[in-house]
């Protein structure tokens, strides 16, 4: 996974969905349902929203995590870690489309006992900043970041 410098501005869930239409739709479906093996049992590419999907407690539920995972591995047949596909703001953005959709619910409420402590892209409140659940899910990061 990339650890990808932040952007200047949020990551834009709109342009993140021309991104997806673009280079994942292909894979992941239309809707980000994923397609299942011939079996039945294994994902041949696995759901990016949904039921089956990963949960908002999951790693890639937060945002930098998520474009640096796409950023590095995406599209699976074309990218690699040395050579990505995506410019660092359409996976930045294709995140945004993702985690904005819906995912299976799992309670955090006790990720972080001490809240000063939270990744500033965790997304779910409580906060110990003044900063906005939005800005805490899709960003600008950098000034949040600075005011810790």
């Amino acid at each position: 996974m990339l650890n990808l410098p932040n952007l200047e501005r949020a990551a834009d869930s709109v342009h993140g969905k021309v991104v997806y239409q673009k280079h994942c739709v292909r894979c992941h479906g239309e809707n980000g349902e994923g397609v299942m093996n011939a079996n039945n049992i294994e994902w041949k590419y696995p759901p990016l929203t949904g039921d089956n999907s990963f949960n908002i407690g999951a790693g890639l539920y937060r945002i930098s995590r998520f474009a640096g995972y796409v950023k590095a591995n995406m599209p699976s047949d074309l990218a690699t870690y040395d050579k990505p596909v995506l410019k660092d703001d359409e996976a930045w953005d294709v995140a945004a489309y993702i985690i904005s959709m819906p995912h299976p619910y799992k309670d955090i409420s006790r990720d972080w006992p001490d809240i000063s402590l939270k990744p500033v892209d965790h997304p779910f409140g409580p906060y110990a900043d003044q900063f906005s659940a939005a800005q805490h899910k899709y960003g600008p990061f950098t000034a949040m970041k600075k005011s810790q």
